[in-house]
């Protein structure tokens, strides 16, 4: 592989390549397990964000992810859009530290040694890029920053996936961030939201406020758990639990206001009785999130693709004002 090339790409999440920013918006590709979906969304200050495509492609009988990236990236123009894409969570590690007292030019490198023993790879394998933790300056351990620990490996193989299919991938990203986009859009958000949202097997809560991300926590309980009646209880339990330790703990340590408020996102199951231990046992309002009374809409979507797309489109949300 020609090492040029590698070096050429970085992996931004924080400082936007998007220079020019077009006006057909943001393209958010997402390379699934079974299928690739492709969201476009334009955002403008002056209204609310506009969906103007939302596209699913099952492998099943087109061939493999890069048969249909290829013929994607031809239809759809996609070398000539601005394209983000999400690895996949197990290809990363969102981790919290303290900021080391040194230059900035100098923080990447003081950090692959505080967090070397904290991932279960070489630190050589591993690209790393921080956000700041907001309102942890005030905190007894000081300055806190997130670092993202990505496997070099997973990285290259997204980038040349989409690269050599014809899609000009400019940011690639995290879920927490997708989610943390979503939550920004919500009125809750300017005092102080959490956001769960349930995958088949597992779960990812944040909690934001005012568009900056101080909490985020997986769960290793998702959906399909809530279906099965012998694990239903427990999982309520689980998600219950963790939710309360993420809202005692952004209280405590981030000296802020409590959370009042819960939102659900959309999910492939029913979390109407989740809604309602959340709210009894928490004292915290529950709302189910549709995306649609904060989106407009120029083509009619699939009726599931809130749930089946939500991270894509939370990748999608992405803007230079607020990354």
């Amino acid at each position: 592989m020609d090492t040029r090339r590698e070096r050429s790409w970085r992996f931004v999440l924080f400082s936007s390549l998007l220079h020019n920013k077009p006006a057909a918006g943001l393209v958010a590709v997402g390379v699934e397990a079974t299928g690739i979906a492709v969201l476009r969304v334009a955002r403008d200050s002056a209204r609310r964000p506009t969906l103007l495509a939302c596209d699913w492609h099952p492998y099943a009988g087109a061939g493999t992810p890069f048969d249909v990236l290829r013929l994607l990236a031809k239809r759809l123009h996609l070398q000539r859009a601005h394209c983000t894409t999400l690895l996949n969570d197990t290809d990363y590690k969102l981790l919290a530290t303290e900021a080391p007292d040194v230059p900035k030019q100098e923080l990447a490198a003081a950090l692959r040694w505080r967090i070397k023993d904290l991932i279960d790879a070489p630190i050589d394998d591993i690209t790393l890029d921080t956000f700041e933790i907001p309102g942890s300056s005030g905190t007894r351990q000081g300055r806190q920053v997130y670092v993202v620990a990505a496997r070099n490996a997973a990285l290259r193989q997204r980038i040349e996936l989409l690269t050599h299919a014809g899609v000009n991938i400019q940011v690639v990203d995290i879920v927490e961030m997708a989610q943390r986009n979503i939550a920004a859009l919500l009125p809750q958000d300017s005092n102080g939201v959490a956001v769960l949202s349930l995958q088949s097997e597992g779960g990812l809560v944040t909690l934001t406020r005012r568009g900056e991300l101080y909490l985020s926590r997986n769960l290793s309980v998702g959906w399909e758990h809530f279906t099965d009646a012998a694990q239903r209880a427990s999982a309520m339990d689980q998600v219950v639990l963790e939710i309360q330790r993420s809202l005692d703990y952004y209280e405590s340590h981030f000296r802020q206001a409590p959370i009042r408020h819960v939102v659900l996102a959309p999910t492939h199951g029913d979390t109407t009785t989740l809604g309602e231990q959340l709210h009894i046992n928490l004292g915290v309002e529950v709302t189910q999130l549709d995306l649609s009374e904060f989106v407009d809409v120029d083509t009619h979507p699939p009726d599931d693709w809130q749930a089946r797309h939500f991270f894509t489109f939370g990748a999608a949300l992405r803007e230079e004002a607020t990354v």
